[in-house]
């Protein structure tokens, strides 16, 4: 990627982690909790073994290769709920619990929150002959205070997936700007009234937060040694209105995110684009199975052509979770899952995984075709995407308590029970700053 997406600045770091302590965080087991299974294994004499939790497609491929090639450390990988659907809290409770995995999934955007809850090991000096091999941005992602707390694996740039078998139908030219993009699915419902132009889902914030982002939104920041939180920005309301002219013209569905009945929209050729990063190329190709070959990917309709920001959706480091016993191993294996050539290669192919590291451009599924979208190289456009991505977005510390609040008012808003998404940004705003002083953190005016 070519610029950075920056969670916080150094100010913010320093910030967040002095406040850790004073913010209710756990501190996590403490040296009289009962080792941990990897520990007991050591000490006996045997392979380290390491927990780690996640959910992207080919994660458990790569642990069965590393334990292959490294029978002295053993990673046993579980599969978890993604991060925003349970699998953080289940994370945070196994924290407080004293019986943690290792290993975690942690999107970029979510670490911060690790932290404040004093979640994440200090990782510095173990990672540190590593960090070359990583883009300098990445490495901003993971690193508060001067103090690293994770490992980066990808980024999630941003493009249009469409339906090219259903353009092609209708004389559909695909669209460039969001207005272009409006102006298509006008268009489509005029030839189909049962054919949308996208499907929107009012619970998926931080897909939403790629629009945004696009639009150049700044949700979280420092300003001296206090939070600012700027939920309701205007590029934000920009593209909530938006999105709310689209609704109220009918012209998208409005479905709950990665539901049943969203896939089924999809599967059946109900909706026609899908707006989102790099990692969806996998997840339409396990999700709409029936559907291969007639998808194809361009870049992201943008708000001004002579500009052409692109949003930025996902990005997950691997963090070691307080109580780890054994850092220095889980940091070498998360490490090599995300440069090692081979390992990376195929989390391009099984996971739609977009490499962070200074020659990951280099890997020969980069250039590939892939089948389901008519072998088209889709990776290029979102390599191309990738570097202009705006750089400009910050998360805060409380991102899964404002989660739940943007799903709930954006929910209301969005199937007609009270209000507009821009109305609904001023509720959001206010309970994320009330997050923040919940933790005892400052906030801005």
């Amino acid at each position: 990627m070519g610029k950075s997406r920056t969670i916080l600045g150094a100010t913010g770091a320093l910030v967040c982690v002095s406040l850790v302590a004073a913010c209710g965080g756990q501190a996590g087991p403490t040296s009289s909790a009962a080792p941990s299974a990897a520990a007991s294994t050591a000490a006996a004499g045997g392979p380290v073994t390491l927990e780690f939790w996640g959910w992207a497609p080919g994660y458990e491929d790569a642990t069965k290769a590393w334990n292959a090639a490294h029978p002295g450390v053993q990673v046993k990988f579980t599969q978890t709920q993604p991060g925003s659907q349970g699998g953080y809290q289940r994370m945070l409770a196994a924290v407080k619990a004293g019986n943690a995995p290792c290993l975690a999934q942690v999107g970029a955007e979510t670490l911060p929150s690790f932290l404040v809850e004093g979640a994440l090991e200090d990782i510095t000096a173990q990672a540190q002959p590593y960090n070359a091999k990583f883009q300098p941005w990445t490495l901003k992602t993971v690193t508060f205070g001067g103090k690293q707390f994770g490992i980066p694996v990808d980024s999630g740039p941003m493009g249009l997936f469409y339906r090219k078998d259903i353009f092609d139908k209708h004389g559909i030219e695909v669209p460039k700007t969001w207005d272009e993009f409006a102006a298509a699915g006008e268009k489509l419902r005029k030839a189909d009234p049962k054919v949308s132009i996208a499907t929107f889902s009012p619970d998926d914030m931080y897909l939403f937060a790629g629009y945004a982002q696009q639009a150049g939104a700044k949700w979280f920041g420092i300003d001296g040694d206090a939070w600012q939180v700027r939920m309701n920005d205007p590029a934000t309301v920009k593209v909530a209105d938006y999105w709310q002219g689209l609704i109220d013209k009918k012209l998208v569905d409005v479905l709950p995110g990665w539901s049943d009945a969203m896939w089924k929209n999809y599967t059946d050729g109900k909706s026609a684009t899908v707006v989102s990063a790099v990692w969806m190329t996998k997840v339409l190709e396990d999700s709409v199975p029936k559907t291969k070959g007639k998808w194809a990917v361009a870049p992201m309709p943008v708000w001004d052509s002579a500009s052409p920001a692109v949003g930025n959706s996902g990005g997950s480091p691997n963090a070691v979770l307080k109580g780890c016993k054994n850092i220095k191993e889980a940091v070498d294996f998360a490490a090599w899952m995300s440069t090692d050539a081979t390992a990376f290669n195929d989390l391009i192919a099984k996971g739609g995984l977009f490499p962070v590291t200074v020659d990951g451009g280099s890997l020969p599924n980069m250039n590939a075709g892939r089948p389901f979208y008519g072998d088209q190289k889709v990776f290029q456009t979102f390599a191309e995407a990738s570097k202009n991505v705006n750089p400009d977005f910050g998360w805060g510390p409380t991102m899964p308590a404002v989660n739940a609040v943007f799903g709930e008012e954006f929910g209301k808003a969005a199937n007609g029970k009270g209000g507009t998404l821009g109305s609904a940004l001023t509720v959001i705003q206010e309970k994320a700053v009330a997050s923040l002083k919940d933790k005892g953190l400052t906030v801005a005016p």
